[in-house]
């Protein structure tokens, strides 16, 4: 995958990932849980998800002047 394509894909991702923060603990997506423990579980997961994607990405974080 080439460096522009990462960009978008992370990009999208992290734009669905936001609009989900914001979404699901508001809507009754959750509605198998009571409403503080749905949101709980979901930011929970949520917060694991993202550091793993930082993760990820900084991962391959690299300066130009290092080759």
């Amino acid at each position: 995958m080439s460096m522009k394509q990462l960009r978008i894909f992370w990009t999208v991702l992290f734009a669905f990932m936001i609009l989900a923060a914001f979404i699901v603990p508001f809507t009754p997506l959750l509605g198998d849980f009571a409403s503080f423990y749905g949101a709980f579980l979901f930011w929970n997961v949520f917060a694991i998800i993202v550091i793993i994607c930082l993760g990820l990405i900084t991962a391959k974080w690299r300066d130009f002047d290092e080759r």
